[in-house]
């Protein structure tokens, strides 16, 4: 009987020691299963499944090797290590519980915070306000293929402003990202041929437009945004023929190019085209705005004409007037009681350092409550000439209503003389402070009664009669037109502060806002000994700081 016994716990033992040997290779071949399965599953798009199931297989042999090794793993945990082991193991697991917890929460509780001095990293207001005004749901359809290394940074920055502009529309803007290579079907319902692109359609009405990339910012999106929902494009001339601001000159540092402003205008997804009335021999019916920028020599009388009709029918024009202001032009604006000249004005007050003649508007100097300048910060506004009334306020007729928009401060003065900053009354010098941009709505000139009052209405103003309604003539008058000119639009607000009257001018009040800077690279610049010191200090001081900590530690506890 003893005899049976000792055979049995032989027989036993050798069956504990065969299983204990394939329990460890069952356990290896068990994790090399796990991992590769998991890797599989990362970074292998195409056989994810696959991955996942060489996972579910490591792990079923996982089990069966814990089940064989049951006697070792009860034996070890019984002890003092084995306790110290499932101490270890719990805390670890509930550290992995909280950040996951964490991650889970902040997943669906997203905050950002944009550190960077220009809010690079941060939509602009115009397009937060595109965002939530969105009147139907809009889905865009990005086309990248995602092997192709040049367009990874393109896809990079298409995903960052995506998920945020889903983000800040509350999902009325959604996105997703297709392979077109592994799914040429989806790209063909768009009749796709080049790649990357991203298409924007409404849920809606299923209107499509595409957007092909490169290039692509912010202001690309917002602008399909717009063109999708149906916005109606509206054209935005430019008058050329007295030696206005040229829109197709992007020369940076040229005083008369004008294409970053013109630029500007097609970013707010506005036509623009140059207008020369000399050869069109009127207004084009499609023109919302005409913008007569810095002109330096008279109209003809055909061209007067054409635009002085358009203008008192109810047309708006964007008036940016330089001293001396040819004959022509002053003669457009004294019917709406408008007085520019050839003065100039000079701030002791406000202005650029060493040039008195380029006032500097600050916030205080903005009237309060208006659309155009709510948002704006420092305009910068080269030789400027003042904008005066003809008429006192208390002798304004009822169908005309003046809305100033910015001034000078009370150091100012106006005068004649192209070279003297010294303030000199003997001289002619009249203090001011001076309007240097005004908006104008009127029902008809100062100078013929009418039997009509300006009420709201519609978006803004609209003039009412004996026969019913209609729109004003609406004039955005500005003192200079250096101001968005290539050499200063980039100033501050300069630019904001024109794309502001265009949009105040068609009365598009939603896209009145501070639009997003351009990305602006910040290079580190150091000279030899400064790299050597971050060169060895980041090689060993952190180092010798970490081992000076751990001998203190161990001194400590010796």
């Amino acid at each position: 009987m003893a005899q049976e016994n000792e055979q049995q716990n032989g027989r036993w033992a050798r069956i504990k020691s065969i299983l204990s040997a394939a329990a460890l290779l069952l356990s290896i071949i068990g994790s090399v299963a796990m991992v590769g399965g998991g890797a599989l599953w990362l970074w292998a798009d195409d056989i994810r499944d696959f991955g996942l199931g060489v996972m579910g297989v490591g792990f079923g042999i996982l089990v069966v090797a814990g089940i064989f090794s049951s006697v070792n793993i009860r034996e070890l945990l019984s002890g003092q290590r084995g306790r110290f082991a499932i101490n270890s193991l719990v805390m670890i697991i509930a550290f992995v519980g909280i950040v996951v917890f964490v991650n889970f929460i902040s997943y669906f509780n997203v905050s950002r915070a944009d550190t960077t001095a220009s809010k690079q990293f941060s939509l602009a207001l115009q397009s937060v306000q595109v965002l939530e005004g969105l009147n139907q749901d809009v889905h865009a359809t990005a086309f990248f293929i995602p092997d192709k290394a040049e367009t990874a940074a393109d896809r990079l920055l298409a995903d960052d402003l995506m998920f945020e502009f889903e983000r800040r529309s509350g999902r009325t803007f959604t996105y997703e990202f297709v392979d077109p290579e592994s799914d040429p079907s989806t790209a063909g319902l768009f009749q796709l041929t080049q790649f990357p692109a991203i298409v924007f359609q409404a849920r809606d009405t299923g209107q499509a437009v595409v957007l092909n990339v490169p290039p692509l910012s912010e202001q690309d999106l917002t602008s399909m945004l717009l063109i999708v929902t149906g916005e109606e494009q509206k054209q935005v001339y430019f008058l050329t023929g007295h030696g206005e601001r040229d829109i197709i000159n992007a020369n940076p540092d040229d005083p008369s190019g004008f294409a970053f402003a013109a630029r500007g205008v097609i970013n707010d997804s506005y036509g623009a085209a140059p207008l020369n009335l000399a050869q069109t021999g009127s207004v084009p019916e499609d023109a919302a705005v005409i913008v007569i920028a810095g002109p330096t020599r008279n109209m003809a009388l055909v061209e007067f004409d054409a635009l002085d009709i358009w203008i008192k029918d109810g047309g708006r024009a964007i008036f940016m007037m330089d001293p001396p202001v040819p004959n022509s032009f002053r003669s457009l604006l004294e019917p709406w009681g408008i007085t520019v000249g050839d003065t100039t004005i000079v701030d002791a007050g406000s202005s650029l350092f060493g040039d008195l003649r380029s006032p500097l508007l600050q916030s205080g100097q903005y009237v309060q409550g208006v659309p155009i300048t709510r948002d704006l910060d420092t305009a910068l506004f080269p030789r400027a000439t003042p904008i005066e009334m003809s008429l006192p306020p208390e002798k304004t007729p009822p169908w005309v209503q003046y809305t100033p928009l910015a001034q000078t401060t009370t150091l100012s003065w106006k005068t004649s003389d192209a070279d003297r900053d010294d303030f000199d009354p003997g001289a002619g010098d009249v203090l001011g402070p001076y309007m240097v941009a005004m908006t104008v709505h009127a029902c008809g000139v100062i100078g013929v009664e009418i039997d009509a009052t300006l009420v709201p209405g519609g978006r803004s103003l609209r003039c009412s009669t004996a026969e019913g309604t209609k729109d004003p003539t609406t004039l955005v008058i500005f003192g200079d037109s250096d101001f968005a000119a290539n050499s200063f639009a980039a100033y501050s607000t300069n630019l904001d502060f024109f794309l502001n009257s265009v949009n105040f001018a068609t009365e598009d009040f939603g896209l009145i806002s501070i639009r997003p800077k351009p990305f602006a690279f910040r290079e580190l610049v150091v000279t030899s000994q400064e790299f050597d010191f971050i060169r060895f200090s980041s090689w060993f001081l952190l180092p010798s700081a970490v081992g000076l900590a751990s001998v203190l530690v161990w001194w400590r506890r010796r």
